[in-house]
């Protein structure tokens, strides 16, 4: 766990800088400066989906107050789905890992359907299980032949 100090996470809009004639004082307003830049930037939940495990930039709760544990993304392709359970290899091991964002999306190219959807009804559903090794995606007739993405977001315990 590391400890971060939590912010709102937004830069003020002006620096004030003292005069060059007092270089001390300079200085130490721009360290400052780029200290605050640094851990606002650091603080902020990046964008970036890999197919591969990375810092998602989320902040979580532990149970000592003040300390956060970082969050983190993994995107998997689902390959073609046909009706019924699919599964994806996840590679992760379930007893060290909260998952905090379960998502994916799902298209024919045509339509663009979110996981999980639907009713469970018998012919518009789809839905996702994370067992031990596997992302099931169950699909009903509907969805046979799309294809999609789950992307999973997690915090690693200890």
């Amino acid at each position: 766990m590391s400890s971060t100090r939590a912010s709102v996470g937004i830069l003020p809009p002006e620096v004030f800088l003292p005069s060059l004639e007092e270089p001390e004082l300079f200085h130490e307003v721009i360290n400052e400066s780029l200290r605050t830049i640094s851990i606002t930037i650091g603080q902020k939940e990046n964008g970036i989906y890999p197919l591969t495990e990375v810092l998602n930039g989320q902040q979580w709760f532990t149970t000592t107050p003040g300390t956060f544990r970082g969050g983190f993304r993994t995107v998997y392709q689902t390959g073609t789905l046909f009706t019924g359970p699919n599964t994806i290899a996840h590679g992760l091991t379930i007893t060290n890992f909260t998952f905090t964002s379960i998502s994916g999306i799902i298209t024919d190219g045509t339509s663009h359907v979110p996981l999980p959807n639907g009713d469970g009804g018998a012919g518009d559903s789809s839905n996702i299980l994370i067992d031990a090794t596997d992302i099931v995606i169950n699909i009903t007739a509907l969805y046979n032949n799309f294809s999609g993405h789950v992307t999973l977001d997690y915090v690693k315990t200890l």
